[in-house]
């Protein structure tokens, strides 16, 4: 856990229960909007649709507050170089950007193939209550939201925090966290009310290996948000996008969890070797 000359003589709560902090203001942040969104749902007030974008600071918002608050300028200093950090070296930046560029690829010719037809790419720029604001809009979009909203916090703050007890524990914990941060979406997004509370406990399973791939990628880049922002927003640009609808999103979640797979193998091959 990395502790901050200004953390050390303080007490209370907060510095106390820095993490435990977090996740409370991660999840009032965006459950407060998602409660909002919920009752639109229903009919029962009337909100813009695109508050759901919102809702995804959350995380960045509770890192922020307590960094600032346990940590002062130094912790606020040093969150904001690993939020720009861009010296991870070619191997990074080719798994942070080109494997979720090539899984878009992967998408367009899934598309064809079961279509006949090559997709139109301007699909890329359809997003959920905001309709077609173009390709450029929409990657910008996510990676603003999805990526350096979430990643600043579960990776950048909490992830950051946790791992020196077990890198593998915390991103299992904090994917169980980041998955249950999602349940609002079951009760007024159509592709999550799809799946059913049923289907959470599967949801649950795929963000937990969604978090182990991304703390791996963390570790590895010597702790860069850019990159693991980069690539969740990418990611969610392609997966999200009419284009990857279906077969191409089965295609994606496979390989993302054959590279779990892998990434779980070769750590309990060096815990063997070690």
């Amino acid at each position: 856990m990395t502790v901050y000359p200004s953390e050390a003589p303080r007490q209370g709560l907060v510095h106390q229960y820095p993490v435990v902090v977090f996740f409370l203001i991660a999840y009032a942040f965006s459950w407060t909007i998602g409660g909002l969104l919920i009752a639109d749902y229903q009919g029962a007030l009337s909100v813009p649709g695109a508050l759901h974008y919102v809702s995804a600071f959350g995380p960045m918002v509770a890192a922020i507050v307590v960094t600032a608050l346990i940590s002062g300028r130094p912790g606020l200093l040093d969150l904001w170089r690993r939020g720009i950090r861009a010296d991870v070296g070619w191997r990074w930046w080719l798994i942070g950007v080109g494997t979720p560029v090539a899984l878009g690829v992967a998408a367009i010719v899934v598309f064809w193939l079961s279509n006949g037809v090559l997709p139109d790419l301007a699909l890329f720029g359809e997003v959920d209550y905001l309709g077609a604001i173009g390709a450029l809009a929409a990657l910008a979009l996510w990676i603003a939201t999805y990526g350096f909203g979430e990643e600043v916090g579960w990776r950048g703050f909490a992830f950051h925090r946790m791992e020196s007890g077990g890198w593998m524990q915390a991103a299992v914990m904090i994917g169980v966290l980041w998955g249950l941060w999602h349940l609002p979406y079951f009760f007024y997004k159509a592709n999550f009310i799809a799946l059913g509370i049923g289907g959470f406990a599967g949801y649950l399973i795929s963000i937990t290996m969604g978090s182990i791939l991304l703390s791996w990628m963390y570790r590895g880049s010597g702790r860069s948000i850019l990159v693991v922002a980069l690539w969740h927003g990418l990611f969610d640009f392609v997966s999200a996008s009419p284009i990857a609808e279906g077969v191409g999103n089965a295609l994606i979640s496979s390989v993302v969890i054959v590279w779990v797979i892998v990434i779980l193998w070769l750590a309990r091959q060096d815990r063997a070797g070690a």
